[in-house]
């Protein structure tokens, strides 16, 4: 069985001005951002995380960055997690990125890390329920606040969604990107 702790990561300067980074932009994170990413890194310790991956960006990076800190795990960076390129990329391109990484996780056993972004998440979400038309809805429909976090748990050949946003460790003030 695998377990994903699929995360989008903290805020960063950009999404504390509102603007969209998608991968043309790399800001690191503001400073409620290193807040919550270390909240979060707190939140995950006590799980027996086996592995990080996180997307090459600055603010996925940093935000893996805390979370191995206090987990005392090593971070391996993933092109695939990136955020859609949006004029370079076609949208069947970026679904496929995403199947084949969620295709390979599927194959380790344990909990695993995934810091990632909000479009990203969003796909590997919908991908998991195996149904185009049922993922479609899921990604038009779920918010991915900055630093929550999204479980999804793979067995007998199939995933099957627990978590979806939860950013219960945070204050109210301390969620961003609503």
């Amino acid at each position: 069985m695998v377990k994903l702790i699929l995360i989008r990561h903290a805020e960063s300067i950009a999404n504390a001005q509102g603007i969209t980074q998608g991968q043309k932009i790399d800001e690191p994170l503001s400073d409620m951002g290193k807040l919550q990413a270390k909240k979060l890194a707190n939140r995950l310790k006590k799980e027996d995380i086996k592995c990080i991956y996180s997307s090459d960006s600055k603010r996925a990076i940093h935000t893996a960055e805390e979370i191995s800190k206090v987990i005392n795990t090593n971070i391996k960076l993933d092109k695939r997690l990136r955020e859609k390129d949006h004029k370079n990329e076609k949208k069947e391109d970026f679904i496929t990125r995403c199947k084949l990484f969620l295709d390979e996780v599927k194959k380790y056993a344990g909990t695993i890390v995934i810091v990632s972004h909000g479009g990203t998440n969003r796909t590997l979400l919908a991908i998991s329920t195996g149904n185009r038309e049922k993922g479609a809805q899921l990604v038009n429909n779920i918010k991915q606040y900055n630093a929550c976090i999204n479980e999804l748990i793979f067995t007998q050949d199939s995933w099957v969604i627990q978590t979806i946003n939860n950013v219960d460790y945070l204050n109210e003030s301390e969620i961003t990107s609503k």
